[in-house]
């Protein structure tokens, strides 16, 4: 359970995913400090959101854990931030802050009070923000294409419509009581079949037949945890449902390592 109270799995996750989207750009090697980034910034950002919500009063998962260790919980957040600025500017690079900017906008735009009125809107920002900072470690690489590239990258759309999905079912029963199943289902079918086409298109390129791979099998993951949200106890779902996500893109990954990464 700490391995999840502590955020640890939100970070390996967008590592997985983050060298799965690297391999779309075709890019071999990433070196050790845009991943450290990116791992830092996401578990910096969950545990930090988490705990402000729970001090807040607001009625989230495992709150009382929050509440009653947050002066350590937000400690090493903050030294974890404090890191992560000194590996940014001293270390890696500036230039990458210009890339960050795209998720930490829908990051922030996700608490804003006037938006989160809307139903369904922070899912979608946060999942944005989520998968536009896994596409930072690409594109800073990539050497191709400028930060405001990734709000038009067709394929990282997809992605967000599937951690959409993710975070909808794992959104709290407070906030969304009874989710449609015929909705989640359609949702689901809409980002398969579009994957499935992706897959046999003639003219893809690059490595986009694994990266939509492990977007299929994503959609399995999130049907498996929609069962696991129903039919168990919260804490197997809390526990299952970012791993459940990492598996697809550790499958993609070994779908394309063996000709790309190892000749």
């Amino acid at each position: 359970m700490l391995f999840a109270l502590w955020g640890v799995d939100v970070s390996l996750v967008a590592l997985s995913w983050g060298v799965l989207i690297a391999a779309l750009f075709r890019i071999p090697l990433l070196t050790f400090g845009p991943l450290m980034l990116l791992f830092a910034m996401t578990w910096v950002y969950t545990l930090t959101t988490r705990v402000l919500r729970s001090l807040s009063g607001r009625e989230t998962a495992y709150a009382e854990y929050y509440r009653g260790h947050a002066f350590l919980l937000l400690l090493v957040s903050f030294c974890a931030l404090l890191a992560t600025m000194w590996l940014l500017l001293f270390c890696v690079g500036k230039f990458l802050i210009a890339f960050f900017a795209i998720p930490l906008v829908f990051a922030l735009a996700a608490h804003m009070p006037l938006l989160k009125r809307i139903p369904f809107i922070k899912e979608l920002l946060v999942s944005a923000a989520f998968v536009f900072a896994c596409a930072v470690p690409a594109y800073y690489y990539g050497f191709r294409f400028s930060p405001l590239h990734m709000l038009f990258n067709k394929h990282l759309w997809c992605l967000i419509a599937l951690f959409f999905l993710f975070n909808v079912i794992r959104a709290e029963k407070t906030r969304y009581p009874h989710i449609p199943g015929g909705a989640l289902s359609l949702g689901l079918a809409l980002v398969f079949v579009t994957s499935l086409y992706s897959i046999l298109a003639h003219d893809a390129v690059d490595y986009e037949h694994e990266f939509y791979c492990a977007v299929c099998i994503g959609c399995a993951a999130v049907h498996v945890l929609s069962v696991l949200r129903d039919k168990y106890a919260q804490p197997l779902s809390y526990i299952c449902s970012w791993p459940l996500m990492a598996a697809p893109s550790l499958l993609g990954v070994l779908m394309f390592a063996p000709d790309m990464w190892f000749n």
